[in-house]
């Protein structure tokens, strides 16, 4: 019976070992799956699961040797409870650079993109101004942002505007003469350009308007066709007629600044020894050798110049130093005559 009695005591201290054990087990799986925590980490868009019985955000980043920057953003404070399923998330700040206003400014920036980094940087675009890259860009390591400042500036121009003549022919009047029946006047015309500049320097201009401010006058002249001259002297063909200012000179020293002693006194530039019908013309006008009628003085032959006969003036040689003295200035005419040219 006693025997019988110890084999009770033993087969129940085995069942009730087993009892507690599994009691235990069950004990302990209950505490580790309420002090453990799944949560997850996203570190710069890198994701990783971790299991941990840490009680704060800061105490899981170190347990996983995550440090935090200064710059850097998380998407929960540090010091909150961990609770299964939280998502942990950051932003690792980067340095960029940016050029705007003639100025270089480094930023340890989160933001995404372009536009937010220059909103971040306190740094405005006008309307016309861009970024290069564009704002939409999204920002990485070491981007650098140039700000282009545009500006556009209207520059107004008045030009002139020619006016047109009308010509007829006039057989009355002499070849080579015109009478102006009316005066014509030029007009203007203001234009309108645009200029753009980039950071102060001009990249382009464009016209874009023009407006006639004053309109033109045409004006309205004859020319003169008649090419012969009927005088008491004869007729006379003529290529073309001058309107000049007409002076006199003779041989003497008072005119020429020479005296009867020099080698060349009397000789014109031409070889010529003066002589009534000798004149003295700009050759730029009416070439030597060229014959001539003036009006008052008749027949002529241009044989000489003078320092003071430029354009459109002559000098008619006179015997008489008195002739000379009483002729002064005069309006005259000179006809061109269709003569072959003297040959000097």
């Amino acid at each position: 019976m006693k025997i019988v009695l110890n084999r009770f005591k033993n087969l129940f201290s085995i069942k009730l070992a087993a009892i507690c054990a599994i009691c235990l087990i069950i004990t302990a799986s209950f505490v580790y799956s309420t002090l453990k925590k799944d949560i997850i980490i996203t570190d710069n868009g890198a994701k990783k699961s971790a299991s941990t019985f840490k009680n704060s955000v800061a105490e899981v980043l170190k347990e996983n040797n995550i440090v935090i920057n200064p710059k850097d953003e998380i998407n929960v404070d540090m010091t909150v409870k961990l609770k299964d399923g939280l998502k942990i998330e950051i932003v690792r700040a980067r340095s960029i650079t940016i050029l705007a206003d003639g100025k270089q400014t480094c930023l340890v920036t989160t933001a995404g993109t372009v536009e937010n980094a220059l909103k971040e940087a306190g740094i405005k675009l006008g309307a016309l101004d861009y970024a290069q890259p564009a704002l939409d860009t999204a920002i990485s390591k070491d981007t650098a942002i140039k700000v282009a400042r545009i500006q556009e500036k209207l520059v107004y121009q008045t030009v002139k505007l020619a006016f047109k003549n009308t010509v007829t022919q006039n057989t009355k009047l002499d070849k080579g003469l015109v009478h102006v029946l009316k005066k014509g006047a030029s007009g203007t015309k203001q234009i309108t350009t645009k200029v753009v500049f980039e950071d102060g320097k001009e990249i382009c201009r464009k016209t874009v308007g023009e407006k006639i401010t004053k309109a033109p006058i045409d004006g309205l002249i004859e020319e003169g066709s008649k090419t012969t001259l009927v005088t008491s002297r004869g007729k006379y063909t003529f290529a073309k007629a001058l309107g000049m200012v007409a002076t006199a000179y003779d041989a003497t020293f008072k005119s020429c600044g020479k005296l009867p002693t020099h080698p060349q006194y009397g000789i014109t530039a031409s070889g010529l020894r003066v002589r009534p019908g000798i004149v003295a013309v700009d050759p730029r006008v009416i070439p030597l050798g060229t014959w001539l009628y003036v009006e008052g003085y008749g027949e002529a032959l241009a044989a000489d110049r003078g320092g003071a006969i430029k354009g459109n003036r002559i000098d008619l040689y006179f015997e008489s130093p008195k002739v000379v003295d009483r002729f002064g200035k005069k309006k005259v005419k000179v006809y061109v005559l269709e003569k072959p040219k003297y040959k000097f």
